[in-house]
């Protein structure tokens, strides 16, 4: 089993690394704690322009069909800054669910929405 990380995995890697870097400063975190919203619109607006939203929706619901090692690398840069917008409640568990469990109805409703940040579950 080959483990090396494909071309897009690792610009993945370095995109969220550099972009977590960048972004989630102690200056930041203090604004969003005291945003209604508990998280950045702007910043998920611009998640949804990095494809972050679509990784793991499937092609055919407007994402990108990513996997478990996408994911985690994205979870792990969002770690490492603390990042604080609802990835995990609304595009891992959220649209996995819907993807797996709903009816062509929800997923043709829901999952395009979650893909372009639209939709997301508030904290």
């Amino acid at each position: 089993m080959d483990l090396t990380p494909s071309d897009e995995q690792r610009l993945l890697r370095e995109s969220a690394e550099r972009f977590v870097g960048e972004t989630y400063s102690a200056d930041h975190r203090r604004r969003v704690a005291n945003d209604p919203l508990g998280f950045s619109a702007e910043i998920w607006r611009q998640f949804a322009e990095l494809g972050w939203l679509a990784l793991p929706i499937p092609e055919a619901y407007g994402g990108l069909g990513g996997g478990a090692v996408e994911i985690g690398i994205l979870m792990e840069a969002f770690g490492r800054g603390l990042v604080s917008e609802p990835y995990l409640s609304t595009v891992v568990i959220g649209a996995a669910l819907i993807a797996e469990c709903g009816s062509e109805q929800q997923k043709q409703a829901l999952l395009p929405k979650v893909a372009d940040g639209t939709l997301y579950r508030r904290t």
